[in-house]
């Protein structure tokens, strides 16, 4: 039993570094930044909080593996920038088939960049999550009748648990509906 728990728990840490890198990856595709830059990029996708103890070995494993170069910035920064193979490990990160088990992180993390991709296989990632999601939303239903007719007296409080867990996946699939039609509206040309 222990030895399943590390390897959940190494996986989630590869996980968890993968996206980092790939987060990483994705923001310097939009141009040079130092590490500072970087951090505050991190957070404003509104869903990741990175320390620098985090970030700078993130950044030291990118320049190790020829994703990313430094190069002296201003004073003691230094600014990093995507190489032809961060370009190449970015491009088959955001392109690769999400799992079924794809975190909700790791699909944030994916939609962030997203723009990156053909306006064919963007619809298609949507649509994934979209498929994704609405299997969970049927199971939550189940789940929800079963809790209401099983039990003589059902705990309320885990009943609204398991409504707001349902209301926020119908949320998230009007959303990804919303973000599939954008998609497939024509371009404007203004």
């Amino acid at each position: 039993m222990y030895r399943i728990d590390i390897d959940i728990y190494i996986e989630t840490i590869y996980d968890a570094v993968v996206m980092l890198d790939f987060a990483i990856l994705g923001l310097l595709m939009e141009g040079p930044r130092h590490g500072y830059e970087l951090k505050r990029a991190l957070g404003e996708l509104g869903f990741w909080k990175v320390s620098f103890g985090s970030l700078y070995p993130a950044l030291k494993r990118l320049e190790k593996r020829g994703a990313i170069e430094a190069s002296a910035g201003t004073g003691r920064r230094k600014s990093y920038e995507i190489t032809d193979q961060g370009r190449e490990i970015f491009d088959t990160l955001l392109a690769t088939d999400p799992e079924a088990s794809e975190t909700d992180r790791a699909f944030q993390v994916r939609l962030a960049f997203l723009t990156h991709l053909p306006h064919e296989r963007r619809v298609r990632v949507l649509e994934d999550r979209r498929r994704r999601l609405s299997t969970q939303l049927k199971a939550a239903r189940d789940t929800l009748i079963e809790a209401r007719t099983a039990a003589q007296n059902p705990d309320r409080y885990r009943l609204a648990l398991m409504e707001h867990a349902m209301r926020s996946t119908e949320a998230d699939i009007a959303w990804l509906d919303a973000l599939v039609a954008a998609e497939r509206r024509p371009a404007s040309t203004t």
